[in-house]
């Protein structure tokens, strides 16, 4: 480790068993730390293992349910990069009360392309690829799917904040014959604004110090370390580091369990 620094890299492919919900690499011979969003399209969660949103999820099913009789409800869940928006979105799609809904998740990202996002929802309704090419044939598929069908849709990390394109995507998904629950994840407040519309965006808000602990804690392995009393007051201080960043903490967490209290040592005392 140089200048006792550290630098973890996030990537899309697994690094532990069953319960990992941020993918990330860690590199100790680098001098920086770079976090970024991990772009992950699983729509599998288990919730447990997420610190500190249960109340907040509560009360966004709540508000979810009071509108259930909207043909289309759209929720925006917005915030800073890592901060756990796509974990919170999987939270509400595995929710109990939607195991009677047929579900779909698309990862959208920087670019919207309504027929690649379109075909997506297809394949995952029907379990057959769409083979059109034109717009009209695509989206008249889409249509007959989502005809009679209690529907949730995740639209997960977008970018793009051209409100014509933001209306094309929600009048492709509206049915009169529907029940259709979309989330939309974006980092964006104005992209939630214009794509919302019968429910005020939802911002997803920092953790306390106290919740990156305990996250730290349970990506490191601490319960089960000998020297996790004197690593007590040293895990605390780097938990302050996180910022309140749920992604921050999941890769120091991880990054953690395979250090001795020295290398705890200098990343409590290093600039991340």
């Amino acid at each position: 480790m140089h200048n006792s620094k550290i630098e973890m890299r996030t990537e899309s492919t697994d690094i532990t068993d069953q319960h990992q919900n941020i993918i990330l690499r860690s590199d100790p011979r680098c001098n920086e730390l770079g976090l970024h969003d991990a772009l992950e399209t699983s729509s599998n969660t288990v919730e447990e293992h997420i610190v500190g949103r249960a109340e907040e999820k509560e009360k966004v099913m709540a508000s979810l349910l009071e509108a259930i009789s909207e043909k289309i409800i759209i929720l925006p869940i917005h915030g800073i990069g890592g901060i756990g928006k796509t974990t919170f979105a999987r939270l509400i799609y595995n929710d109990p009360k939607f195991n009677c809904y047929s579900k779909v998740w698309v990862h959208v990202s920087q670019k919207i392309d309504l027929n690649k996002i379109c075909k997506s929802i297809i394949l995952q309704l029907s379990g057959k690829e769409c083979l059109a090419n034109e717009s009209k044939m695509i989206h008249g598929c889409l249509k007959k799917l989502l005809h009679g069908k209690k529907i949730v849709i995740v639209l997960d990390d977008i970018w793009e904040d051209n409100q014509f394109l933001l209306q094309e995507l929600k009048d492709m998904l509206y049915h009169d014959e529907s029940n259709i629950t979309i989330l939309v994840t974006t980092h964006s407040e104005r992209v939630a604004e214009r794509i919302c519309t019968n429910l005020q965006p939802h911002k997803i808000l920092p953790l306390t110090n106290d919740m990156c602990w305990d996250i730290i804690k349970q990506r490191s392995g601490f319960k089960d370390r000998n020297d996790k009393e004197q690593l007590m007051g040293i895990g605390q201080e780097i938990a302050r580091k996180c910022g309140g960043v749920a992604l921050a903490a999941l890769s120091l967490g991880f990054t953690l369990g395979s250090m001795n209290f020295e290398e705890w040592m200098k990343v409590k005392d290093s600039h991340i």
